[in-house]
């Protein structure tokens, strides 16, 4: 009885994160007191998300990149666009894609494609090259490298990722993901990707004008004195090479950006509230319920279930390279109309039940979805960064599926073959 409880509630949690109508952490909130009132587990572990080393490590995180957006980061990589002004050709593309990948590590995207919306606008709208015509194509670029490398909340994509379905592979360290699998797995698509926009944004119709009025107001005035941005810079550095050096430094992988944000808080550079309002954030709460109803799935059997059911699917025996082309391009399709939180909270305790119902390994399947789930460019509904851009081109979804349908599948066939390369299902 307790497996189709798990199961109904699980339910109950995917459809939540596909209607969207209430905040994530709500909906996993309210499955952990499900979980509790039906005493699948107990208050204690219910509740217990909140403690997890992958929370710990997450929270404090969301209040370092803030308060990396704080700085003149911003202002500094728009002297590099101002640079090139008055520049045309590949050089002047190649400065907004790069800029684009730089700025993509380490603030909100939509926030980035707001900024860069201001220097596209410089652009002539006659010619070859105009703001409209490379407004979607540098989105495209982002969406690839969004949170690939290993800084920022890059350091913290594989701890997302282990924690929704951790609790699912049981006794199976082996298929922890570690720091840098996110980006080697993500470099290959990055390359095809970018090359990809490079030249394919000629596909864009040759249409004038942005709507400023739809996008997002972002501030790039000074928020910190030389002296702050410096505690700021030092704090961000150490914290990273502690993490990256975690085959030394050990839990301080983990403890590291909360002591971060003590120092922080403590030369008076982030205040209490900031600081509050960062570490209780909709994503702390998401992960820290979704962890228990990862754990819920594996120790009562439900999560055999969901795999030996879409096992029978796939037939018997599907080679690796099949059964990960089908994960990739069901993400990328998920993710082109639903959320990229919502896509990958859906699919990865799916993937994970699949795979161990099957006796693979499941790490290819969960990066697969980790990467894929950013693929968000063919249709506004995607993201808040599609939804921005889709409103300042006025785009119409059909008539740039010239340029959206090429990225799409390519975006899933490079995945999908890089993790076959590195992470084969057996």
């Amino acid at each position: 009885m307790e497996m189709y409880i798990v199961l109904a509630i699980t339910l109950f949690m995917m459809v939540m994160f596909i209607w969207n109508k209430v905040p994530f952490g709500v909906t996993t909130m309210t499955c952990c007191l499900l979980l509790a009132m039906f005493g699948i587990v107990d208050i204690p572990k219910a509740f217990g998300g909140f403690g997890n080393k992958i929370v710990v490590l997450i929270a404090p995180m969301l209040v370092l990149s803030a308060a990396l957006g704080k700085t003149s980061l911003v202002m500094k990589i728009s002297n590099v666009l101002n640079a090139v002004k008055g520049k045309r050709g590949m050089l002047l593309i190649l400065a907004f894609y790069a800029v684009g990948m730089v700025m993509a590590q380490f603030i909100p995207t939509t926030a980035a494609i707001s900024i860069l919306v201001i220097f596209l606008l410089t652009l002539d709208n006659t010619g070859e090259i105009t703001p409209k015509r490379l407004l979607l194509p540098l989105l495209g670029v982002m969406c690839g490298c969004k949170f690939r490398f290993p800084v920022g909340l890059g350091a913290t994509t594989f701890a997302t990722l282990n924690g929704m379905y951790e609790g699912i592979i049981g006794d199976h360290p082996e298929y922890m993901i570690s720091m840098l699998d996110p980006f080697k797995i993500a470099i290959i698509p990055m390359v095809v990707l970018t090359i990809y926009c490079l030249f394919a944004w000629k596909l864009m119709p040759n249409e004038q004008g942005i709507n400023q009025d739809a996008l997002k107001k972002t501030s790039m005035e000074r928020q910190l004195t030389d002296a702050q941005e410096m505690i700021v810079y030092g704090v961000f550095v150490a914290v990273m090479l502690l993490m990256l050096l975690n085959k030394y430094t050990g839990n301080m992988l983990y403890l590291a950006p909360a002591a971060g944000v003590l120092v922080l808080i403590y030369t008076k550079v982030v205040s209490v509230p900031e600081a509050v309002k960062g570490l209780t954030a909709d994503m702390t709460w998401m992960l820290a319920g979704v962890l228990i109803v990862a754990d819920a799935l594996g120790s009562t059997g439900a999560g055999d279930m969901i795999g030996n059911a879409i096992l029978s699917i796939l037939g018997e025996n599907p080679s690796s390279v099949t059964v990960m082309f089908v994960f990739s391009f069901a993400t990328v399709i998920m993710t082109t109309f639903l959320s990229n939180m919502a896509t990958q909270s859906v699919l990865i305790p799916i993937a994970a039940s699949v795979a161990l119902a099957a006796g693979w390994d499941p790490r290819g399947l969960v990066l697969i979805i980790g990467t894929c789930n950013y693929y968000a460019l063919g249709f506004p509904s995607g993201s808040g960064e599609a939804a921005v851009c889709f409103a300042a081109g006025g785009y119409n979804p059909l008539k740039v599926m010239k340029f959206t349908f090429p990225y799409m599948i390519l975006a899933a066939i490079s995945t999908a073959l890089s993790a076959q390369i590195l992470f084969p299902l057996y």
